[in-house]
């Protein structure tokens, strides 16, 4: 499925008659994701990442423009419809109530189950699937309260995944955790957007991340432009210290066949006497 967005843009509150919005964005958003590609969505706290995302999938209504989903205007479908196709995967917090990963992770499959119904052994094996595909399976049984931050944000991946989306959207995944589960998750975002096939758009604070997984890259800031286009096109000094206000280094290691790339700030370098 063919995600794109056109001219969009939004402002929050009424509009009085005669007055332009105050418009979140400098400019309107233009984007396009393809199924098997990651678009990273990159920019400083405070640049409407996340404002972003929900216009995307219609949780905000855009000012201006449109969301569309192989061609036809999100706006026109079904709510049911659209959380069929779109898998949303917010950014990990404390859960309320204290549910086995295996409930939450069921919880996915609501679309698919009938009003009052509890869920089939199919959806059981489904949940079960998905747990061992972000290799989580053994914690099916453990309270959501009673892991790790970056075991409850493979949780919720697994709890997207169940309903088999054709377009994962997520809230930086990645943040408040080690690096190490850094790693695993966005491996295993790569891993699922390759051999499923579906379309990934993610908010990152984290430049290196989108060297890692991304293919293309979406960078916004207060009274700047939206910029997109590849990351090798758009991920450069000039635009790292135009958006985010900070000297770095573009730097590439070569070992073996593999090429390395990161971003590293100009303070961490020392002068050689």
């Amino acid at each position: 499925m063919i995600l794109e967005v056109k001219d969009g843009n939004f402002s929050y509150g009424k509009v009085r008659r005669g007055q332009e919005p105050a418009y979140l964005y400098k400019t309107p958003i233009h984007l396009q994701v393809n199924p098997g590609e990651i678009l990273a969505i990159l920019g400083p706290n405070g640049a409407g990442k996340t404002t972003l995302l929900k216009c995307i999938m219609g949780l905000l209504k855009w000012k201006n423009g449109e969301t569309y989903l192989d061609g036809k205007p999100i706006s026109t479908l079904a709510s049911k419809n659209i959380w069929k196709s779109i898998g949303y995967v917010p950014q990990a917090s404390k859960m309320p109530f204290a549910y086995t990963i295996l409930d939450l992770v069921l919880m996915g499959r609501a679309l698919f189950i009938r009003s009052h119904a509890q869920p089939s052994e199919k959806d059981k094996e489904e949940a079960i699937e998905a747990l061992e595909l972000v290799g989580i399976a053994h914690l099916a049984e453990k309270s959501c309260n009673m892991v790790s931050g970056g075991e409850l944000q493979l949780a919720l991946i697994a709890r997207t995944l169940v309903s088999h989306p054709k377009i994962l959207i997520m809230d930086e995944p990645e943040s408040h955790l080690d690096i190490q589960k850094q790693q695993v998750i966005l491996q295993t975002i790569k891993k699922l957007v390759r051999e499923k096939n579906i379309s990934c758009i993610i908010n990152t604070h984290y430049a290196n991340h989108a060297f890692y997984f991304g293919d293309k890259v979406l960078m916004v800031a207060k009274n700047k432009p939206v910029i997109s286009g590849s990351v090798q096109e758009l991920m450069n000094e000039a635009n790292m210290k135009d958006y985010f206000n900070i000297d770095i280094k573009k730097i590439t290691h070569q070992d073996d066949d593999k090429t390395y790339q990161m971003m590293v700030p100009t303070y961490f370098g020392e002068s050689v006497s």
